[in-house]
């Protein structure tokens, strides 16, 4: 067998393995708290977590995606990357310490600056582990990655629901939720110290080439960030945080699937795709294989949930939010539409084209603002509407601007990979593989 391929359906066994025990634990401790916690504890986690994401995008200016583009890098370019790095964090980290009361004050919200500050702490986790972290993922290292993920994820379930039991609020979720952040960053820092410590050297200009590659990557998360999260930002202002909070836990649900179906498919597919970027054929060949296993996963799991979404609902959060099912409906729908696109980030990392994301982006956060503007004006029902019918119109114009640039693919190559086909001889091969 290929050694290549024989890594690959490793790496597809152990990161299908800690994606789903991390979304599992994700999702019971969702549960779980559900029934401790009301609807503006969740508005509250929501706010925060969007400005930790934001904080996130720029933790590492886009480095991540410049070391899986370049395959030769070497001691001292890897230990200029990483002190540039860390410096970055302190300075991110400080900033969020000062401007956190303001944006309390713009969402009149007194306590969101403490929970800002709280999460912000996982930023400097971030700064010291991320890059070994990503140097084990370029590796193909997926088992290491994916065991440290769900035992973090297990003992972040286990501080939610004791600090829940013993009454902390709100705090259950914030440090929980920290736990579960900063815990892998901190033991890939101590494995990365041990087994392939840094060297005290830095050059501005050996990490220049990654920086012109990161500040566009950086720039294309960032709005697409706000892209994603428009309706959060609308609806944490115009509405009330507890409206807010039902909303984002109908987001959080629908989000779960894809959150474990798309990472075990991206996280192989970033380092693989990167490896045909000399060849535009096998290029496209792979990027059309990965977009049809993840709209066939997608399509039948979102189906399911707009089937069964008031019994889904009634397990998971209990009958006393069952007001949010019209709103898992609606948002199902937007996040299979939003899943289709989700692998053009590991065709940019491929290609190296982060310009052409940069630009796509700027362009489809500017059509979704006038969307959910424009559903605001109704209701947070017509919020979701409106990300939907947003999302569907940009599908056309986003294989123009990207796939077909990038791979050559035609409308009709790119429309025949999105149809949903069951994979059972794949799936029997991949489990019984020796």
């Amino acid at each position: 067998m290929d050694p290549i391929r024989g890594r690959v359906i490793k790496g597809v066994k152990w990161t299908t393995l800690g994606t789903m025990g991390v979304a599992a634990c994700s999702l019971l401790r969702l549960s779980i708290l559900a029934r401790f916690l009301d609807k503006t504890d969740f508005g509250l986690m929501a706010l925060t977590l969007f400005i930790l994401g934001i904080i996130n995008l720029f933790m590492d200016m886009g480095l991540t995606s410049a070391i899986f583009h370049k395959q030769d890098i070497s001691k001292n370019e890897y230990s200029s990357l990483y002190w540039i790095n860390l410096i970055f964090g302190v300075l991110v980290f400080g900033i969020i310490f000062f401007v956190s009361p303001f944006i309390a004050s713009f969402y009149n919200e007194p306590l969101l600056a403490q929970l800002i500050i709280i999460m912000a702490l996982a930023v400097l986790a971030a700064a010291l582990g991320g890059q070994f972290k990503t140097i084990e993922h370029k590796k193909l290292n997926f088992k290491i990655i994916a065991v440290v993920e769900l035992t973090s994820a297990i003992f972040s379930l286990g501080i939610a629901i004791v600090l829940a039991i013993y009454g902390y609020g709100i705090y259950a979720l914030i440090f929980s939720a920290l736990f579960q952040y900063a815990a892998p960053n901190l033991f890939f820092w101590l494995r990365g110290v041990f087994l392939n410590p840094v060297r005290f050297h830095f050059k501005l200009s050996e990490a220049v080439p990654f920086l012109k590659i990161g500040i566009y990557e950086v720039g294309s998360q960032f709005v697409n960030y706000f892209n994603r999260d428009l309706d959060i930002i609308v609806i944490g202002k115009l509405f009330s945080t507890e409206l807010l909070g039902g909303y984002s836990l109908a987001k959080q649900l629908v989000f779960k699937p894809a959150q474990i179906i798309n990472p075990i498919i991206t996280k192989i597919a970033n380092p693989l795709l990167a490896k045909f970027q000399t060849d535009i054929y096998l290029l496209k060949k792979n990027y059309l294989k990965l977009i049809n296993i993840i709209s066939s996963l997608n399509f039948f799991v979102y189906l399911g949930i707009i089937i069964f979404a008031p019994i889904i609902v009634t397990i998971l959060y209990g009958s006393k939010y069952d007001s949010i099912v019209g709103l898992v409906r609606i948002l199902s729908l937007y996040m299979y539409l939003r899943s289709l696109g989700n692998p053009i980030g590991s065709l940019v990392i491929a290609t190296g084209r982060t310009n052409l994301s940069f630009y796509w982006n700027l362009f489809s956060m500017a059509i979704m603002a006038i969307f959910v503007f424009l559903g605001s004006l109704v209701s947070i029902q017509a919020v979701a509407w409106a990300v939907t019918i947003g999302f569907l119109f940009l599908f056309v114009p986003n294989w123009w601007f990207l796939v077909k640039k990038m791979t050559g693919a035609s409308l009709k190559e790119f429309l025949l990979a999105i149809i949903p086909k069951l994979y059972l001889d794949e799936i029997k091969q991949m489990i019984f593989k020796k």
